[in-house]
């Protein structure tokens, strides 16, 4: 792999990165508004609907936060109705949750929006450049995740 010697252009892709942060963000902030969810809220329900037998650690490890604050976003999931939680049948230590009929129509509405969105800045790429795109943005998370391992 070849390392920059001089910083001739960490100004430059800091100035992309941090652009593309923000319409990210924004584009999260402005998605989610209308459910009265945030942004992690809706992306708890993702993982559950993506994988009903998550467990409290495994849902924690997979969104990248404290046990105790996956606990906190479910409880105020749980109490808005969006999902229940249970305990396992071999093992009543651990607890999972799952969407009720709320939570499922909620998190299918989010994925349609999401790939409705996707699907506009697919067809706003130049033609014949999409897997380029794909390509230069899969390396950069690859280049993320091994300049912070704790990260993701």
């Amino acid at each position: 792999m070849e390392n920059i010697k001089d910083d001739c252009c960490l100004e430059d892709i800091g100035q992309l990165i941090q652009n593309l942060v923000r319409v990210v963000q924004l584009y999260e902030r402005d998605e989610f508004k209308p459910y009265g969810l945030t942004t992690t809220q809706c992306y708890a329900l993702i993982h559950i609907n993506d994988n009903p037998h998550y467990t409290m650690q495994t849902l924690s490890d997979k969104m990248n936060l404290d046990k105790s604050t996956m606990t906190r976003i479910l409880n105020i999931l749980e109490r808005d109705g969006y999902l229940v939680r249970y305990k396992d049948q071999n093992d009543k230590r651990i607890v999972m949750a799952r969407l009720t009929d709320k939570g499922v129509q909620t998190t299918k509405s989010l994925e349609e929006s999401t790939k409705a969105y996707y699907m506009k800045i697919v067809n706003n790429l130049p033609k014949g450049q999409v897997d380029d795109v794909l390509n230069a943005v899969s390396l950069m998370v690859d280049a993320f995740k091994k300049a912070n391992p704790k990260c993701c």
